[in-house]
């Protein structure tokens, strides 16, 4: 074996170990940064009270350890039933990094490495952290109409961008008024459900009929489901939220 590739060898070596230093340090700052923005955060909207909301993006490495007993938010699966409800954590090969706030604390990270963008709220007596995959515009509907009339609004969604372009976000959205909530008022939502590859607006129609014994307020909401799913179909991350609906109709 000659000198100069035994030399060959052995700076490809150092060369190979400093790219996995750089590679755990990049990674362990990434893991820190979240969790603690996570519970900071938490905290600020707490203090704010019921209803505060913030959205935070985080990278979650690519040697996260994705188990509930290690990365998790609220408390590990094995001590569900004891303990405080305030922990933050991730755990990376070798390392678990936490943080802890003075609020109690409900939710899940996604499963999958990259960015991700998390929904941080407020219930008042705790807070809930979840990825933030879809947001509605306006965030509630008001509509007016006579009886024996048709009229509609739009609601549009806003995807956020996925970490991967091999990641979709399936959206599906329901309401009790398009069945028999209200025996005179109806609702017809067009389309009920959508996949998204990425950032972008989807508009969705809400078509509302009223018959002649229709009069004063109704009220129901939009119920969204979002699920991000990787390129084999497996659920990484789920989202849930209404957006209210009124409807008044005059004589």
């Amino acid at each position: 074996m000659s000198i100069s590739f035994i030399a060959l060898l052995i700076l490809s070596t150092i060369a190979l170990e400093y790219f996995y230093s750089v590679r755990a340090q990049r990674d362990y700052g990434d893991a820190l940064s979240a969790v603690q923005t996570l519970a900071e955060e938490a905290d600020n909207v707490y203090l704010q009270g019921t209803g505060a909301e913030k959205t935070v993006p985080i990278t979650l490495p690519g040697t996260t350890v994705f188990s509930p007993n290690v990365t998790y938010i609220c408390r590990p699966l094995t001590d569900q039933f004891s303990g405080k409800s305030n922990t933050i954590s991730i755990g990376l090969n070798g390392t678990l990094l936490t943080a802890t706030t003075a609020a109690t604390v409900v939710g899940a990270f996604p499963t999958s490495a990259g960015v991700h963008y998390m929904q941080i709220t407020s219930h008042g007596n705790f807070v809930s952290i979840g990825a933030h995959l879809l947001s509605a515009s306006p965030d509630s509907v008001f509509q007016s109409m006579g009886k024996s009339s048709s009229e509609s609004s739009t609601v549009t969604f806003l995807v956020e961008m996925t970490s991967s372009t091999n990641e979709s976000v399936n959206v599906s959205i329901s309401s009790p008024m398009e069945g028999s909530q209200y025996a005179n008022a109806h609702l017809t939502i067009t389309p009920v459900s959508f996949t998204s590859f990425g950032l972008g607006d989807v508009p969705v129609s809400l078509d509302f009929n009223t018959e002649s014994g229709a009069v004063g307020i109704y009220t129901s909401v939009l119920n969204v489901v979002a699920i991000k799913q990787n390129v084999n179909g497996t659920p990484i991350a789920n989202e849930t939220f209404i957006v209210p609906i009124t409807l008044e109709v005059s004589g």
